[in-house]
């Protein structure tokens, strides 16, 4: 198959992006999380987003690419702003966790749709590299729903007087 290396690169860019904002969204989600249970977990979390970050940038010193500022690196760029934004109004753990839970949705996608692109270009080495960081992803999402069911529940509990 030929590829389009610009389009690939853009995508690998868009994703270097997302990985990049996702480390500053769980910086800020931490300074502002008043829970401090589930502090450790996060920390987790955020430094695979480091490792997948780093993963990214030396997929695209391999091919060879400098310039990292592409169309869709800047819009996942705007996107990570905006997360940056409602961590900034939110008044609760239980509201962090949400943006949080909708970072990590979007996050396993774009892992995913990474994954076939590599898979359609025959390239197995960035595959098993991609599929690597997708496992995070996925075990963030489910710890993140779980943190959320907890906060939820907890909410809904109603406490007795006596």
């Amino acid at each position: 198959m030929q590829v389009n290396k610009d389009a690939l690169v853009d995508k690998l860019c868009e994703r270097l992006a997302v990985e990049t904002s996702g480390v500053e969204i769980y910086q800020a989600l931490l300074a502002k999380l008043d829970d401090p249970s589930l502090a450790p977990r996060l920390k987790q979390f955020m430094q695979h987003e480091l490792a997948h970050r780093d993963l990214l940038a030396a997929q695209l010193d391999k091919l060879g690419v400098g310039e990292r500022e592409t169309p869709s690196a800047r819009l996942a760029r705007h996107e990570g702003d905006a997360y940056l934004t409602l961590i900034g109004e939110a008044e609760t753990a239980s509201h962090l966790l949400h943006v949080l839970l909708t970072v990590e949705l979007m996050d396993e996608n774009g892992w995913e749709m990474l994954i076939d692109v590599a898979r359609d270009l025959g390239d197995d080495e960035m595959v098993r590299s991609f599929s690597g960081a997708l496992r995070d992803e996925k075990e963030h999402l489910r710890g993140v729903r779980g943190m959320v069911a907890q906060l939820t529940r907890a909410a809904m509990q109603i406490e007795e007087t006596t």
